[in-house]
Formats: C-alpha cells, structure tokens, sequence
C-alpha cells in the first residue's frame, strides 16, 4: 500500500541481605555476556511482575544469568533473587516472573539482573494496588515507527513521575524493509533498521526487536515503568487479520509460519506473561475495584478479512447500496472466545472498566472540508476517496467501522460496566469521542492515542491540518475533539468520580531537540457523555 494512501488511513525465597558478588562463582566465558538491549517489567499483577532482559556477546550454547528484586537503589536488602537459565532456542532472553511479598504490594521496587562481572542497569517496577488508591496513573500509546523518527514521547513517559503504568496498544515495531514506509529521513537521523528487507523469518524479526530494543528513549521507559503490551497489525504485517494481512504477498511464502514466527519473537522480546495458547492475548488486570484493565486482541486471533472498500469504487462513483449490504453480514472481530472471556470478566465491582484494544471504534466519515480541496494537490487514486467526503459512509473498513454487527455485540456485552473507556491506538492522530449504540444509548467514551513517530495527518496534509481536525469534529456528531498535528502520548488520572485525560505532546520527531508542549486535557466524570 502506498504511503500517502497509508498516512490517509490511518522463584523463590526472602532474604534480609544482600550476599556479595564473590560468592557467585561464574565459568570464564560468561564474562563476556552483556546487557545491550536494556531490562524491561510488565504485565504486573497484586502478586507478581514480569522481569525481562536480553543477552548480547554471548559465547556459549547457554548460560544461567541472575536476577535480584531489592526494596532499595542499592540492593543492601534484597526482597527476593534467584537464577535463570536461557539458551540460543530463546535467543538468549531472559523472562522471570517474580513473585512480590504482599508486604511490598503497591510499592516502587528496584531489580537488576547480574552475569559474571556484568551487571544490568537497574530497574524500577510494582505490582498493582490490592487496596484502592486514592488515583492511579495509566499512560498509553501506540505506533512507534524507528525510521520515521525519534521516540521523544517515550522519554516524556519515562520521566512522568506520575505514571504508574504503561499499556502499549500496538504497532511497537513496523515490519517494513529499510527503505519502506515512512523512511524518508531515516539516512539523515541515523535511523536504519535491521535488517534492510521486510521482515520474514524468526531471525528477521528477533532483528528488528533487537532495533528497537537498542533505542535509549525506549530503554529508559522500560526501566522506569512496568508495561502491558498488545500487538496490532504491524507486529506481524501491514492490515493483518487471522489468514493473511495487506501487506503479505503470495511470493513471500505462508503467512501462518509468518504468523508464528512473529508472535515467537515477541513472547521472547516482550515483558508479557505466557499462558496457554499465545495467540490469545488478551488479558485482564485491576486495581482495587477502581480499576478492571482488559487488554484485547482485535487483530490476529479471530478477526475475518476486511472489506476491501476498493471493490466498491468504479472510476470516482462508489457503490453504497452494495457497500452497505456487505458491511452488515456477519464478520468476526473479537471472535467467539474473547467474547466470552470479556463476559465472563466485565462486571460492575469496579468504578471504571478500561479496554486496551487497538483500533477506533466510534464511527469515522471524512469531513466536509474535503470537498472543498484542490484534488491537484493529492494523487489521483486519493481522489476516489475524497469523493467520500461529507457523506456517512465509513472509509476505514479495519477499524470497527468494518464490522458494525460485532461492535453493536461488543457494546451489548460491557452494558454491566460502571462506566466505561475505551483506549485505541493505530490511527497515529489523537481522538475523544462519545461512544453509543444503534439506540443512541450511551456506552462510554473512547480515547485515540496519536503516534510515537508515526506519520499522520499533518504529514500528509500540513497546513491544512487544523481546518481538516474542526471539519472532522463538525462532520461526525459522537466525535468531541481530534487533533492530526501532534505526536505523543495519553496519560489517564484515574479517580473514583472522574478520569483526568492529558494528551501530551512533543513538538517533534525529527530531532532530539525538542520542546514539551502544552497538553490538552478533558475531565471524563464516571458515566457521562462529555459535551
């Protein structure tokens, strides 16, 4: 798919002390092992937290790397330690999953990890409040592309001392060749990726982690936050669904062992806890009963194949009536057995239900204002689209817009929620929308994070930008606020009555001189409609 079209889319014991490293005896080889890729927590619950590092310089078939949880900075007194064998079938990554004593729950713990002479840098991490805190601090975000700029936001997160948690929507690596989408500047930033081709193999995608993983501004936010993570589509491949995606072709062989080689390398590269089958992601996590976390997977488990709504184009017409006849047949999204997880999980205990998913899910229509464009000034196969514009109908058939029957589903089975917000990342522009049923009964409030780096509408459209965000708000009625300009993050001030939503934004990726810019903020109250 071509750019421009792309950027318009879209174990264990408690110890008092801390021994001392000489009672650690190490072969000689293991000397040379070091911690290159950084150290990593995640998918923290009351009890537990997932430690995560990776091994470079390795010498040896396998090794046993140590790891040490400490109440301080300084490991005088240690909570818990063990060893933890890894080997080259694991690329030499290291996932424990370190059982915290109740007496620390909640609190900020330090851990590191120690090979022979070599020793991690230290992180910082928590399980989740058994007890309701006053407020708990969650930031997220979604599409960090390395060639297509700086991960300015992620040292913003980093160094929020507010932030408790971080969740990751999606689209944390592209699977793209070097010279593939939005790498226009990635010679001059010193930002090429590894390796040069699209990624395939299981070794092509333990590259690109490895990439990514080397980027300071990403190290320093996984040592300073615990993350949840979910991947979307470019974790695997551009527009991916169960059996295939946009951008996986015949002649680059079968795309379940794509599939599987994707999804291996990020269980290995990833703070996430492996349970049961791994193409089943989604999870679910709280806090007190202020909170119930559900993390979902619209993406690769059960999701049909999109409609392809360039089928419906003939010249500049476009065929509705057929368009919506086949938007309203029966297409799987979440699927029958996240369903029936999200039942079984979704109860009114909590004051707030938060669903961390990836893709927009209130209606979207292109706005008045295209009409009114200069169509010289967009390739002519975007002209199709533009003749969209003003019109209700939905030109982004991957996000829920495509499967309107499994959305009003969705929307009926979190109806026992106290008051609901629904997260989603992908589209690489910031949203805040009232969300409702075909009965105009309301369901929650959904909230789009912009990109890391990732191109969007200001990219595609520059000065234009501000004119198309007041023309997206007066064009779609749920719609209370988008902004197409700004790269960033989200960061949600949970209280009991009231969610505090700061965009926070960066004034830019394209270089590592940048400013904070003001963020804009909304007062979400418990089960209301913003207005």
């Amino acid at each position: 798919m071509d750019k421009s079209r792309r950027n318009f889319l879209k174990g264990l014991a408690f110890f008092s002390l801390a021994l001392p490293l000489k009672v650690y005896p190490f072969p000689k080889e293991e000397k040379f092992a070091s911690f290159r890729h950084g150290i990593a927590s995640g998918d923290p619950t009351h009890s537990n937290v997932i430690l995560w590092t990776k091994l470079s310089e390795v010498e040896v078939k396998s090794l046993i790397v140590r790891w040490e949880v400490s109440k301080d900075k300084d490991f005088k007194e240690l909570i818990i330690y063990g060893k933890h064998r890894t080997n080259s079938t694991k690329d030499f990554t290291v996932k424990i999953d370190a059982k915290i004593p109740k007496k620390y729950n909640g609190r900020k713990i330090y851990y590191r990890f120690l090979v022979g002479k070599n020793i991690s840098d230290i992180g910082i991490t928590s399980t989740l409040p058994i007890k309701n805190p006053e407020s708990f601090n969650i930031a997220f975000c979604s599409c960090s592309n390395y060639p297509a700029g700086y991960f300015n936001a992620y040292r913003e997160m980093a160094n929020n001392k507010k932030i408790d948690l971080v969740l990751h929507l999606g689209d944390y690596l592209y699977e793209y060749g070097s010279s593939g989408y939005a790498s226009d500047d990635a010679i001059k930033m010193e930002r090429i990726v590894s390796p040069s081709h699209e990624i395939l193999s299981l070794n092509d995608y333990r590259k690109r982690h490895s990439t990514y993983k080397k980027d300071k501004d990403l190290q320093l936010l996984h040592s300073k936050k615990p993350m949840i993570a979910v991947w979307d589509d470019h974790e695997i491949t551009n527009d991916s669904w169960k059996e295939g995606g946009e951008n996986h072709s015949p002649n680059e062989g079968s795309y379940k062992k794509r599939k599987k080689n994707a999804i291996q390398a990020y269980f290995e590269w990833m703070p996430i806890r492996e349970k049961g089958i791994k193409n089943r992601i989604w999870r679910n996590f709280t806090v007190g009963n202020l909170i119930n976390l559900m993390m979902l997977d619209t993406r690769s488990a059960e999701r049909e194949k999109q409609l392809d709504i360039e089928k419906y184009f003939k010249k500049l017409d476009f065929d509705e009536q057929r368009f919506f006849k086949d938007l309203q047949k029966p297409r799987k999204l979440l699927g029958k057995n996240q369903f029936k997880w999200i039942k079984e999980k979704n109860n009114n205990q909590f004051k707030w239900s938060i669903f961390g998913q990836q893709i927009l899910i209130g209606p979207k229509y292109l706005p008045e204002i295209f009409k009114k464009v200069d169509k010289k000034t967009f390739p002519e196969y975007l002209h199709k689209y533009l003749s969209l514009a003003g019109t209700k109908i939905p030109y982004n058939t991957d996000q829920w817009d495509g499967y309107p029957l499994e959305r009003q589903k969705f929307y009926k089975t979190i109806k026992s929620s106290q008051s609901n917000l629904v997260l989603a990342g992908d589209s690489h522009n910031s949203w805040v929308s009232n969300l409702y049923n075909d009965n105009r009964n309301f369901v929650g409030i959904e909230i789009g994070a912009p990109s890391i780096s990732s191109p969007n509408f200001v990219d595609t459209f520059g000065d234009l930008v501000d004119s198309i965000d007041k023309s997206f708000i007066s064009s779609n009625n749920d719609l209370i606020w988008t902004n197409g300009k700004n790269k960033g993050y989200v960061e949600l001030e949970v209280f009991s009555e009231y969610v505090d939503v700061n965009f926070h934004f960066v004034s830019s990726v394209k270089t590592k001189s940048y400013k904070k810019l003001k963020p804009v903020s909304f007062r979400v109250s418990h089960n209301k409609p913003l207005s």
